[in-house]
Parts: structure tokens; sequence; C-alpha cells
């Protein structure tokens, strides 16, 4: 018998890292390594020099079986924790900063905390290691998700009605 579950699909367009008058003293590149909805990713290798410019797609999806409430997958997204990190290839990898946030926030931002709104552009400041000399590095980025119900069934899923 099938089981009704939720599919999330998350897309993040990741843009570009800015840091004004930051010169890296490692030449080695970089990438942001994206953790997600159990899942991990990272862009392309970009050159070490300020603006790193991205313009990468990461998309991330994850089934969540018998859930077919909503609010029950808003309290699972606020249970799960969204890490991004801009790292250099200096062996063995060096991480330059962070960002952390529970992903119900990261998908869904309170329009009065952050600059710009769901499915556009928006900006965050990344918290340096100490190892980074300068300035925290702002992460532009925008985000889409789509949430779906969905039928398992045999190891498959059906997707029938969009929900938000």
């Amino acid at each position: 018998m099938p089981r009704k579950a939720l599919l999330c699909v998350l897309q993040l367009d990741v843009r570009s890292i800015t840091c004004p008058g930051m010169l890296l003293k490692d030449k080695e590149e970089l990438y942001l390594s994206v953790s997600v909805l159990g899942q991990h990713q990272k862009t392309q290798c970009v050159p070490a020099a300020f603006p790193l410019f991205f313009q990468e797609k990461l998309v991330f999806k994850k089934t969540f079986a018998d859930i077919v409430d909503p609010g029950d997958l808003v309290e699972l997204l606020e249970l799960d924790t969204t890490v991004l990190e801009l790292i250099q290839l200096v062996p063995p990898g060096k991480v330059l900063a962070t960002y952390e946030e529970n992903t119900r926030d990261f998908l869904f931002p309170d329009p009065k905390l952050t600059r710009g709104h769901h499915g556009f552009d928006r900006e965050i400041l990344m918290k340096r290691s100490s190892s980074f000399t300068g300035i925290a590095p702002k992460l532009r980025f925008s985000t889409s998700s789509l949430i779906t119900e969905s039928l398992l069934s045999s190891g498959r899923s059906h997707i029938q009605v969009s929900i938000i």
C-alpha cells in the first residue's frame, strides 16, 4: 500500500562572495561548501581574489516519509541546520568563513531581518574564522523551494499536489 510523504526540493543559487579590501595571502582556489537536509554539495572552485563569482545552482532533494502535515515539516526544518563554509584549497583545506542557521529560517527568513525576499537575491554576512584577517565576507544568493505531496510505493515517489 502506498504511503504519503512530502518531497522538498531546494535550489540554492550562489551568486558571489564579497570582502572589500581583502587580499588573500594564499593563492589556492576557493569553493563554497553547503550542507542542508542531510546532504552535502560544493561549488566549483574559483580564483583566490575577491569578489568571488560563482553563478552556480545547487539542488537538494529530500523525501520526508510519513509526513503529510506541512506543520510537521516546518518543525523538522527547524531542527535541521544549514551550514555554509568558504574553504580555500590550502592543504588539507582551510575554512575561511562559515554561516549556520536552522533550515526553516534559511529558506523562509523573516522579511524584517533580511535584505531581499524568498526567491530574490539575499545577502548574509558569514562569520570569519580566526585565520581570516579581513572583514566578514558577504554572501549573495537566492533560494527557491518546492514542497509537494507524493505517494511512496516500491521505492518510488509519485508527485500529486503542490503545497508551497
